[in-house]
């Protein structure tokens, strides 16, 4: 297995992972850690997003993340669905 994990950013967090049109990248990680410290490696402040998933499952910041996870951020402009609210990290 690939020692990489894949990092989807949608909307202006493009700009902030410096990712491409598509927004994908590919970042290499040693261990399983929460995605709020693997976004701290990546320069991804946490009070960016409104919204993570993980293997296209919503996901807290605590979650843990590794090789071959890939993950789906949404900026906290981009509106996100009422079942979702328990993930949210802004108020509405």
């Amino acid at each position: 297995m690939s020692n990489k994990i894949t990092i989807i950013a949608y909307g202006s967090l493009q700009n902030e992972t410096g990712a491409t049109s598509g927004g994908e990248q590919v970042h290499p990680i040693g261990h399983r850690q929460p995605l709020c410290r693997f976004l701290e490696t990546i320069d991804v402040p946490d009070n960016r997003i409104q919204l993570a998933m993980v293997n296209h499952r919503a996901a807290d910041l605590d979650t843990l993340v590794g090789a071959g996870d890939r993950v789906a951020l949404f900026p906290k402009e981009y509106p996100i669905f009422v079942d979702w609210h328990t993930y949210r990290r802004t108020k509405v």
